[in-house]
């Protein structure tokens, strides 16, 4: 039977298809917070645990916690650092420029002095742009919507940061270098939390963040036990047998979460949208404006269905998602190969191969 690490072979792959899908469910997934009166979606109707958008997000960690994890033990410290770096700030920070300072002295009711002079908006932009603190509302922005957030997904984003420097830190301390310790600390920490949730800290003991750490997590254990980890489409349909004989119950939360994991390692590595990768990777900047572009619909069109403000926002995000790949994040990350080719021209000069400073 094939393992994981047979299939997860080169960059041709459904990844990319994947993550666009999940940033344009999440818009889906949201429609019913944003809009007055829109029903909830499918998803949350049928299984009554989760909604699409939350099924994306996990998705999401999940992915995550599969790639970074590679990522640094494939490329080192240095790559790992400077990679995440590149891919999580520049398109952030346009996009907190944007909807803070643009989007939001258009929408806001305070006069645009009182608004760019108000210190909750510095504080607002700061805390996301450094992710180190969390923020929802601008003063005066949206305060005529259904819902008054200005960008109710962000949180994530810090959440992932966070994650990225955990994994730093797992590695540096070679715990992620040893498998035995990794799955040891791995099963150990599940064991403790799931008794005592007294164990975590403050910001980490709310459901919701716990649940995505521990899918980022997941993510790493099959990536780090790829090798002994099979794939197979019957594994899905088990699972999704699982998930449906304990619908209703508290036993589901598990089903659920092995849905997920097959899903993951049965699909995300065929190849039939693997032609997306040729267009570029427009999840993140859909991701990131999804939200917005939602509430700017519902401030410009009060009058618009769940439908119609879904639709309407998809399209502009996807608009924003395809300006900030090739805009701000292709270009960003090619600034990685220019730091890296000063690198390897100074050590040469130095009198050193790369290979040779490495040893």
């Amino acid at each position: 039977m094939r393992t994981l690490a047979d299939v997860f072979i080169g960059k041709s792959n459904n990844l990319t298809f994947i993550r666009l899908i999940a940033a344009l469910s999440v818009i889906y997934g949201h429609t019913s917070a944003v809009v007055a009166g829109a029903s909830a979606d499918w998803v949350a109707v049928t299984t009554g645990y989760a909604f699409l958008g939350g099924v994306a997000v996990d998705l999401f960690f999940l992915i995550s916690g599969f790639l970074v994890t590679a990522s640094i033990l494939n490329s080192g410290v240095k790559n790992y650092v400077i990679s995440r770096v590149l891919r999580i700030y520049p398109a952030l920070w346009v996009n907190l420029i944007l909807v803070t300072f643009v989007m939001g002295s258009v929408v806001t009711t305070l006069s645009v002095t009182e608004y760019l002079t108000n210190g909750n908006v510095w504080s607002y932009f700061k805390g996301l742009a450094f992710t180190y603190q969390g923020g929802f509302f601008l003063p005066g922005v949206f305060t005529q919507n259904h819902n008054q957030a200005v960008n109710g997904s962000i949180w994530s984003v810090l959440i992932e940061v966070w994650l990225y420097i955990a994994i730093l830190f797992l590695y540096v301390f070679g715990t992620m270098r040893n498998r035995a310790i990794f799955n040891t600390l791995f099963f150990v920490l599940i064991v403790m939390i799931w008794n005592d949730k007294s164990y975590l800290p403050a910001s980490l003991s709310g459901s919701t963040m716990l649940h995505v750490c521990l899918l980022f997590y997941i993510g790493s254990f099959l990536y780090i036990n790829r090798d002994s980890v099979p794939v197979s489409p019957y594994f899905m349909l088990i699972a999704l047998f699982l998930a449906g004989i304990t619908l209703g119950t508290e036993k589901f939360a598990y089903g659920y979460i092995l849905v997920l994991v097959t899903f993951f390692c049965t699909v995300s590595f065929l190849k039939q949208f693997s032609w997306m990768d040729k267009w570029g990777d427009y999840s993140y900047g859909v991701y990131l404006y999804g939200w917005p572009a939602q509430q700017l619909t519902a401030w410009a069109f009060p009058g618009f269905s769940g439908t119609q403000n879904c639709l309407t926002a998809s399209a502009i995000a996807l608009i924003c998602g395809i300006a900030s790949w090739h805009l701000i994040e292709k270009r960003a990350l090619r600034l990685k190969k220019v730091f890296f080719r000063k690198t390897e021209t100074s050590t040469i000069n130095s009198g050193l191969t790369p290979q040779g400073a490495s040893i």
